[in-house]
């Protein structure tokens, strides 16, 4: 394996041991920690791939998504089945076997595909993550009553929680995007400001 190949590796173990130790309960210092693997400007997928089509964008809807997932479920152990660096330097695909946590019912195995992009300092730039949730999902309908193959009610609640979810991220986004330019124009008048 290349230099390069090792130094990306290496830096996502580091990332998957400070995820496998995350819980809902873990301190704001422990999820910053994990959010200081990211580039600021991350696009971050933890989620199901139905839910690819809204990626956190920074470092702090990593932390959202993250503890977003933990409230579903955390891994304890994972083993990678398969490594390998693109052609472009900078993107690995990693194919992992997990054992998981669903809500205190363990899930085994749970396939994984990461596909990481890295800056050149080791920052991640891009995560995406593919993989089946049917057995999560299958375990937090079971347990709560609500998901997707859920009928009637429980269907619609879970309909409306995803779209809840979809329009929090979205007034977020807009609301740092209004503070960032908000600072931005005052930052400007005041340095840019003539004689």
């Amino acid at each position: 394996m290349s230099n390069e190949a090792n130094f990306y590796r290496t830096k996502l173990e580091e990332l998957y041991v400070i995820i496998q130790r995350l819980r809902p309960s873990s301190s704001p210092e422990e999820f910053e920690t994990f959010a200081s693997c990211f580039t600021t400007d991350c696009t971050v997928h933890l989620k199901s791939m139905n839910m690819h089509n809204m990626p956190g964008i920074s470092r702090d809807e990593a932390i959202e998504d993250m503890k977003e997932v933990l409230g579903k479920y955390h891994i304890e152990e994972r083993e990678v089945l398969f490594f390998s660096l693109a052609s472009d330097g900078h993107t690995v695909l990693c194919e992992t076997k997990q054992r998981i946590n669903v809500m205190g019912e363990i899930v085994e195995p749970f396939f994984e595909t990461e596909v990481v992009t890295f800056d050149d300092e080791g920052l991640i730039k891009v995560l995406k993550l593919y993989s089946c949730w049917s057995p999560i999902v299958r375990v937090v309908q079971d347990k709560t009553g609500r998901g997707p193959y859920a009928e009637g009610e429980q269907r619609e609640q879970f309909e409306d929680h995803v779209k809840q979810v979809f329009a929090t991220k979205i007034q977020n986004r807009k609301a740092r995007i209004d503070a960032e330019s908000a600072h931005q124009l005052q930052t400007g008048l005041k340095t840019d400001c003539c004689t």
